[in-house]
């Protein structure tokens, strides 16, 4: 799975360099100045997700309003 996550090189979210697999189960930005990264999993998901808005951007975005929309119903009206 690592393998195949490496091949994708994913920019970074922060900066868009190139996101590098570093020691321990983490992803790194490639550009030394950038302080970001993530777990693999994090990892993982921001390549699912990423590719899944690249395919069908119009899918993707209904998907996230009705994760979204299944969030507020749990919040107390006061939160809204």
């Amino acid at each position: 799975m690592r393998d195949q996550q490496a091949a994708v090189e994913q920019p970074c979210p922060q900066c868009g360099s190139v996101l590098a697999s570093a020691p321990a189960e983490w992803w790194q930005c490639s550009d030394e100045t950038c302080p970001y990264e993530m777990t693999t999993d994090a990892y993982a998901l921001y390549v699912e997700l990423s590719a899944m808005v690249e395919r069908d951007p119009e899918s993707f975005f209904e998907v996230v309003r009705a994760h979204r929309d299944e969030m507020r119903a749990l919040e107390p009206a006061w939160l809204r």
